[in-house]
């Protein structure tokens, strides 16, 4: 009988790890918003959404994580590289409105002209994208992005 439950502990001590999973790692979801609402890209277009740590090594490789942007809602989810999510921390969201293998905003929300930044702590929480911010419609237009209005208190 003894030998049956020391097996039964290996056994269920075995497969543990199989069921946590990592911890470590996050799926972030979030949404881009317009006007406080969910933005939906034009017929034709799409969004391609891009997460890059801020803490990356400047000269050196590093992981950016492609988020999957759902077009009926506004939605993105990032799942990280192997489907287990990314390390938690700060990221610069990187965006580009795609039409025909064309940025239709030419790169103005990519890397340091960028002007959101997120950070990832847990999997409830909401990651919003207010293209507001950025003067999406300017973007658009073809116009140079301006600064971001400050509140005088």
């Amino acid at each position: 009988m003894h030998a049956w439950r020391r097996l039964l502990i290996l056994v269920v001590i075995g497969l543990l790890p199989l069921g946590c999973g990592d911890s470590s790692h996050i799926n972030a979801k979030g949404r881009i918003v317009k006007g406080g609402q969910p933005y939906l890209a034009p017929e034709g277009t799409g969004f391609r959404v891009f997460l890059v740590p801020l803490d990356a090594p400047e000269g050196k490789h590093f992981d950016s994580f492609a988020a999957e942007y759902n077009p009926e809602n506004g939605s993105f989810l990032v799942q990280g590289k192997d489907g287990k999510g990314l390390p938690p921390g700060k990221y610069r969201v990187d965006l580009q409105l795609m039409k025909s293998k064309e940025d239709l905003l030419g790169g103005k929300l990519l890397g340091k002209k960028s002007p959101y930044v997120v950070e990832v702590t847990g999997s409830s929480d909401d990651l919003v994208i207010d293209l507001d911010t950025a003067h999406f419609d300017s973007l658009l237009a073809g116009e140079k992005p301006g600064k971001p209005k400050t509140k005088k208190g």
